[in-house]
């Protein structure tokens, strides 16, 4: 379920920094690229990430991501282009963390080939990181005028080369970046050289795309006396499969490279100020943002800011977060918004800019409205599914608006508003997990909701609607009464089932899905159960002996596909996967599958 406008997401996935080559600032007048292998060292001992206070590094910045979207009745194509340099000086570090002042300058960031310069030079402000001392980002802090949209793009960029070191030859963690939580497993080739991969997201961030693909190959190296990372090559690949939403495509690419030369001669004079943290609610709905003015002049704002966010290409967040703010003054202007969007001729792109106001106001004002256009029959099917969206992303959502989602997702008629129930369903589940993450006491209430529609429904299309709401909750606890449903008739039930069991964690119903993997004859269940086990931290032997036999006579591509992912992420612990592998690359017929098998062998030289 995507819980705000769609083409937003997309702009701030892609705009946090996705392509990132990394030079050091030298004395010498020619940059000359430091080699990408680590120095060959006589200490056999495996090298650590260092942090040295006073040590300054300078870093070329260049970025370059694609995004392909395909919602109803619309395509769109967006493309990122991002370059600078990035300074950076160790401030203070200890035995558990480091503080690391970073700064951008020379900025240019182009989206589909245009820039706005006034974006250019907010990005160029001093920041602080503070590191743990295994190299993952732990906290942000900023000045105080720096806004949420350049933070989240400052966060985004360093993220983006985030690592997570351990001793030893392979390990695997978890880790978190805007889109949301996601599995890396790692391996040590040479004492200061690595190999990351990203698995699949366990959990996905408020309002962000529920990614049902992800894959990347990384490569990064540290070395003696130098700080953070010397160098790391990224390619990533993530896609969302549109239900309840858009189709959504998007490949990153990103380098690091630390160029040879004296060190940078930089002091912490620009990192010296007052302590201003990311935001530990995010600003886009608290209920501090009101501005001091009478609900009459809110209302001439709104109606002077609605024409210039309709005019403008590029830097559209800052008319919207003026309209939230505007829509906190009194309870009588989310009506307003509606009117403009009944009655004046404004395009797509800002009706559903409208839409995401309101949902971040998040007043009951607010969420009234949106419970008037889902509830009303004579708004739009966009309308309806715009207002759905945007309720579903409501940080503290009303007994109203929650009430209203329920109505929805009764709607059992077919056609074209069949989609809106189904919306409503995952939004429920959506609002289930944002309940849940902020111990809402209602949350048990809405789970039990949840899951007697989830058995209880006649209909099969509505019984996997709320099959695929309950795995939008995230809650683990969930996954023991969910698998039961693998015995329902209707093969659709079922991957919906199988598709939730990967969302809420295969770990403790492996065995059942196990079982039902042999006698299930539907190849389309079968996928969804090879791709559920995806989500199995330590899968059995006698699983990878099952799935290397399956995957040679299995007859459905995508069953084979996701068993070779499967064979692929345990290979370094099970080496008997690598002959099945080879075999795949030889004589299997689907493309796909014989470059996935490819990278897990590549991967795991």
């Amino acid at each position: 379920m995507q819980k705000r406008a769609w083409w937003l997401q997309a702009a701030v996935a892609l705009g946090v920094g996705v392509l990132l080559a990394v030079w050091f600032r030298g004395s010498v007048d020619k940059d000359v690229p430091v080699r990408t292998e680590p120095a060959k060292s006589t200490e056999q001992a495996t090298l650590s990430i260092q942090w040295h206070p006073g040590v300054s590094q300078r870093y070329r910045v260049l970025s370059e991501s694609s995004m392909q979207m395909q919602g109803t009745g619309s395509a769109m194509t967006m493309r990122v282009h991002l370059q600078g340099l990035l300074d950076t000086l160790t401030l203070e570090s200890d035995t558990d963390q480091a503080l690391v002042g970073m700064q951008l300058s020379s900025v240019r960031l182009e989206i589909n080939g245009t820039t706005d310069a006034e974006t250019n030079r907010a990005l160029e402000v001093p920041f602080r990181v503070r590191f743990a001392v295994n190299g993952m980002p732990l906290a942000f802090e900023f000045p105080a005028e720096v806004s949420l949209q350049n933070r989240s793009i400052l966060e985004g960029l360093v993220r983006t080369f985030q690592v997570s070191l351990d001793r030893g030859d392979g390990w695997v963690t978890k880790e978190s970046n805007s889109s949301g939580t996601y599995e890396a497993v790692y391996r040590r080739s040479d004492p200061g050289r690595f190999e990351k991969s990203k698995r699949r997201f366990t959990a996905t961030a408020a309002g962000m795309v529920n990614w049902s693909n992800l894959s990347s190959t990384e490569i990064f190296s540290i070395e003696a006396g130098r700080d953070w990372i010397a160098m790391m090559e990224v390619t990533e690949d993530m896609s969302s499969e549109g239900e309840g939403g858009p189709v959504m495509k998007v490949r990153n690419h990103a380098s690091l490279n630390l160029l040879a030369g004296g060190r940078a001669n930089l002091t912490a004079e620009p990192w010296d100020f007052a302590e201003a943290t990311t935001p530990a609610v995010d600003e886009r709905v608290t209920m501090k943002s009101v501005p001091d003015m009478t609900a009459e002049q809110a209302r001439r704002l709104i109606r002077t800011t609605i024409p210039e966010l309709d005019a403008t290409e590029q830097g559209r967040l800052p008319h919207i977060h003026r309209l939230r703010d505007l829509l906190r003054v009194d309870a009588s202007l989310p009506e307003l918004i509606l009117d403009v969007l009944k009655t004046q001729e404004v395009s797509d792109r800002t009706r559903a800019d409208l839409y995401l106001a309101l949902e971040l106001a998040g007043t009951e004002s607010a969420q009234s409205a949106l419970a008037s256009v889902i509830n009303d029959s004579s708004w739009s099917l966009m309308d309806g599914m715009r207002a759905i969206v945007a309720m579903g992303g409501v940080k503290e959502p009303t007994i109203e608006g929650i009430s209203a989602l329920w109505a929805a997702s009764q709607n059992d008629a077919g056609g074209e508003r069949q989609r809106m129930a189904s919306s409503a369903a995952f939004a429920l589940g959506s609002i289930g997990n944002t309940m849940r993450n902020a111990d809402d006491p209602a949350y048990s209430s809405l789970r039990s909701d949840l899951l007697g529609r989830a058995f209880g429904s006649d209909n099969a299309a509505s019984r996997s609607d709320f099959i695929t709401a309950l795995g939008n909750t995230q809650d683990p606890t969930l996954a023991s009464d969910v698998v039961v449903l693998l015995d329902d008739t209707e093969p659709a039930v079922r991957r919906a089932v199988a598709l939730s069991l990967g969302s809420l964690g295969a770990d403790q119903v492996a065995d059942q899905l196990m079982a039902h993997m042999k006698r299930e004859e539907n190849g389309y269940v079968r996928s969804a159960i090879a791709e559920a086990l995806q989500s199995w931290t330590e899968p059995t032997d006698t699983a990878m002996v099952m799935f290397r036999q399956a995957v040679r006579t299995e007859a459905d591509e995508g069953t084979r596909y996701n068993m070779a992912l499967l064979l692929g992420k345990n290979l370094a612990k099970f080496p008997e996967n690598e002959p099945v592998l080879r075999e795949i690359v030889r004589s299997e017929p689907s493309k796909r599958i014989r470059q996935k098998a490819a990278e897990a062998l590549a991967g795991d030289r």
